[in-house]
């Protein structure tokens, strides 16, 4: 990338580098556990993101994840070539492969700037979706990670399964010095929309949240995030606007290209066509930079600031991402 790159907006790519992977999660996403493809087409994708950006006046970031990343060959020696481009990556994972050997290799890379490890509730309910065990192994991972000088971050996703052990895994987290935790919503993608919050229910959720990250203890320093949608809600100033498609994207492990991956829209396939080509003759892409506030939201004083909530779980629930959230329940 060139030199005015830190001057840029920035890009997120959340990319599945693969969609194998060692747990099988009961709400997972996944529903193709082999894509694969090989380490010098995943190294050609990344070409073609550091050119999508070039050309499109972008600093780059990549989440890189899966399935589970650190299970691909190719994890490595993408990070040394972002490096070498100046591409700044974070690496999401289920933390259970993480020794102190991984910690270390990942600490070496100049370019990682967190490590973000799922939670999904206390042991019991973490190891009832993960599998046994795995509570624990997440937390001794995030340790390696903390250990090796990595910013941690803990992830929760809140269902009706889940959202009243918020505050116990909030507590975990400090507990263990994590320095950094968000929680969101669950979108039912191959899960049950029954499994779906409330509004007053995500309205707990939030007050918690809110709670928590005005909290500030002798004994911890970790951050509760606010910033996802609707979580201004209940105070904090943190106003978030889904920018899906915009300056965030998604490319799964089989080249196909989505504006993100819980609003999974087909763009193309960068097996066909480059990613620039997809992204600029995109019409997915030109209507949701065209969204406007949804209809239900243009008396609202703070539409402008969230336009509206979450785009994602418009339409998984409705089969429109240019609804009202379903959960806001702010009034005006």
């Amino acid at each position: 990338m060139t030199d005015n790159a830190v001057n840029r907006k920035k890009h997120v790519l959340q990319w599945h580098i693969l969609h194998r992977c060692n747990l099988r999660c009961t709400h997972c996403y996944q529903d193709d556990y082999v894509s694969e493809l090989s380490a010098d087409t995943l190294s050609g994708f990344l070409s073609q993101y550091i050119e999508f950006c070039d050309t499109h006046g972008f600093r780059g970031h990549i989440n890189f994840t899966g399935g589970e990343p650190l299970l691909s060959d190719a994890l490595f020696p993408l990070m040394d070539k972002c490096d070498k481009n100046r591409i700044t990556y974070g690496l999401l994972t289920n933390g259970t492969l993480i020794d102190a050997d991984i910690a270390g290799q990942l600490a070496a890379h100049k370019g990682i700037r967190f490590v973000q490890v799922s939670i999904d509730g206390t042991k019991e309910t973490h190891d009832r979706v993960r599998g046994k065990g795995n509570f624990d192994k997440a937390f001794r991972g995030l340790h390696y990670l903390k250990d090796a000088g990595i910013q941690t971050m803990a992830a929760f996703t809140c269902h009706k399964g889940n959202y009243r052990e918020l505050g116990k895994v909030i507590k975990a987290v400090r507990k263990n010095g994590i320095d950094r935790f968000w929680a969101d919503r669950l979108i039912p993608m191959g899960s049950s929309k029954e499994d779906v919050l409330s509004t007053e229910e995500y309205r707990e959720v939030i007050k918690l949240l809110t709670k928590e990250h005005s909290r500030r203890t002798l004994f911890s320093h970790t951050d509760v995030h606010l910033n996802r949608s609707l979580q201004f809600l209940e105070g904090g100033n943190c106003y978030y606007y889904c920018d899906a498609g915009i300056s965030l994207l998604t490319l799964l492990a089989d080249g196909t290209l989505l504006p993100c991956r819980r609003l999974p829209l087909a763009l193309g396939s960068c097996l066909e066509k480059s990613m620039s080509e997809i992204y600029d003759n995109s019409d997915i892409i030109r209507q949701l930079k065209e969204t406007t506030i949804p209809e239900e939201c243009n008396s609202c004083p703070k539409a402008h600031l969230c336009m509206g909530g979450a785009k994602c779980l418009s339409y998984a629930m409705t089969g429109d991402y240019n609804r009202k959230d379903i959960n806001c329940y702010y009034k005006y």
